[in-house]
């Protein structure tokens, strides 16, 4: 039996006989008591104020009327059988229902949960419902790992496009940190299905379809992410730009932001290919694709590209260490600040013996937030007028070292993950290799799998590759 089931029943809803029922709980007018009532053909309608009701009062339809007036007027229940729903009514055994009054909605309704997933014959009383709330949170956190896992499955058994890649992307990011917030781990299945799905993508060309693909306007890859901020009519643009922020860690962030959905538009894009550093943040600053033979990337040269985009406009290029202040903003149209926290915990993270997943990383990451003036920095920004964005540059996995190493002479670029050779050289290594899109004389090393080029069965939180984690990253604006 469900909670909802003992409420129709103790207040015979579908009797025939027109209801008007005063919730003074908040239940009856909730989703998860109006949608029961939907799917058993009950019709209601909800009305606050006795002008609401008066014409729907002699009428057979709705069957109930739910209200929140405290008193019905006795001519409207003349017409229509009144009742009025307390704390005292919800179907739960034992004495709980008198603190009830103390905890929302939500809450009640999960306490209502649990108990009728459990046992809602044994008395609940005042001591146990924190107790059972704490359970309703790991079974709703359970539910929305099961619900995630059925959307990946799903995902993947249809064709690798650009959309399902991102979905994709999005809801692997969502189960890591799920994962790391239950303690429920994901088996390593998931992971090798998900890459050996995504790769064809990336090893057939698929970024060449990705670069066609975006615009401006509907920007698919961190190239378009200035442009597309040129065709924003906000007169004063701030875009933050999070090295190393993938959907796992963009979770974990904004769970300390306390964004709501409301609040949030997520565009997922895909950054360059290998996803390191020098490549994908320089061509978010330079605003092109054409980025493989600057020959200084970095802040200097990212900064100075920053600018050149948004001319005549007057911007500055910041980082969290500038000590950010409303005099220092003074005069700047366009703001960009460089946020390095991920990245650098990620190299930085040591693996406890057994650990094999991001919990370590995510947990100092989790700590530093407090010394980060990222939410002060967001508050200043919204204050002094400006349109947020945020970005990244790449991704991130956890990594296990393969012991093989590519001699230097044959390396044109070096990452753990992906190692740029001249074409010329290709042939020359026995190991995987794809093309950078349009760079004809360019070709990537890829270590097999989720390894890296590094010491044998050494573990590190890492980038370079092609797995969904390190290609695809959430461009965000905050309404």
């Amino acid at each position: 039996m469900l909670w909802q089931d003992a409420i129709h029943i103790a207040f015979n809803l579908d009797n025939g006989q027109p209801k008007v029922i005063s919730d003074h709980t908040g239940v009856l007018l909730n989703d998860g008591f109006t949608s029961y009532l939907r799917t058993h053909g009950i019709s209601f309608q909800l009305c606050h104020t006795v002008a609401h009701i008066l014409p729907l009062s002699n009428k057979k339809e709705p069957q109930i009327i739910f209200t929140t007036l405290e008193k019905i007027p006795a001519f409207i229940c003349n017409d229509r059988e009144c009742k009025t729903f307390h704390y005292k009514d919800l179907p739960i055994n034992g004495h709980a229902y008198k603190v009830l009054s103390q905890y929302n909605t939500k809450q009640v309704i999960q306490l209502l949960e649990v108990i009728y997933l459990t046992d809602r014959h044994t008395p609940v009383n005042r001591i146990d419902i924190d107790v059972i709330l704490a359970k309703a949170d790991r079974f709703q956190s359970e539910k929305q790992f099961n619900t995630l896992m059925e959307q990946l499955i799903q995902l993947t058994e249809q064709e690798p496009s650009i959309q399902n890649l991102t979905k994709a992307s999005s809801v692997i990011g969502q189960m890591n940190y799920q994962s790391y917030t239950n303690g429920k781990s994901i088996d390593q299945q998931v992971y090798d299905k998900l890459d050996q799905w995504s790769k064809p993508f990336f090893v057939q060309n698929g970024m060449e379809q990705v670069f066609y693909g975006s615009t401006p306007k509907h920007p698919l890859s961190v190239d378009k992410i200035i442009p597309h901020l040129k065709t924003c009519k906000a007169e004063k643009i701030a875009l933050l730009c999070l090295d190393c922020m993938g959907f796992t860690e963009w979770n974990l962030l904004r769970e300390y932001l306390k964004l709501p959905d409301n609040e949030i538009e997520i565009n997922p894009v895909f950054a360059m290919f290998p996803s390191v550093t020098s490549i994908s943040r320089m061509a978010i600053y330079a605003g092109k694709r054409e980025v493989y033979n600057i020959k200084s990337p970095g802040r200097p040269t990212e900064a100075k590209a920053l600018g050149y985009n948004f001319e005549p406009k007057h911007s500055t290029y910041l980082t969290e260490s500038d000590n950010i202040t409303a005099d220092k903003l003074l005069g700047y149209d366009v703001v960009s600040i460089l946020y390095n926290f991920f990245d650098e915990l990620a190299h930085a993270v040591q693996f406890p013996p057994g650990v094999e997943d991001k919990t370590s990383y995510l947990n100092a990451a989790k700590d530093y937030f407090h010394k980060s003036s990222i939410k002060q920095d967001i508050q200043l920004l919204k204050d002094e007028g400006y349109a947020i964005y945020l970005c990244s540059d790449h991704g991130s996995i956890v990594a296990k070292g393969n012991g093989k190493r590519i001699e230097k002479y044959l390396i044109d670029g070096f990452a753990k993950r992906a190692v740029i050779i001249q074409a010329d050289n290709s042939e020359l290594l026995d190991m995987e290799q794809i093309n950078i899109p349009f760079e004809n004389d360019k070709k990537v090393v890829l270590p097999e799998g989720r390894t890296m080029f590094t010491y044998k069965d050494k573990f590190e939180v890492n980038h370079g590759g092609i797995t969904l984690e390190e290609m695809i990253v959430p461009f965000i604006k905050l309404n």
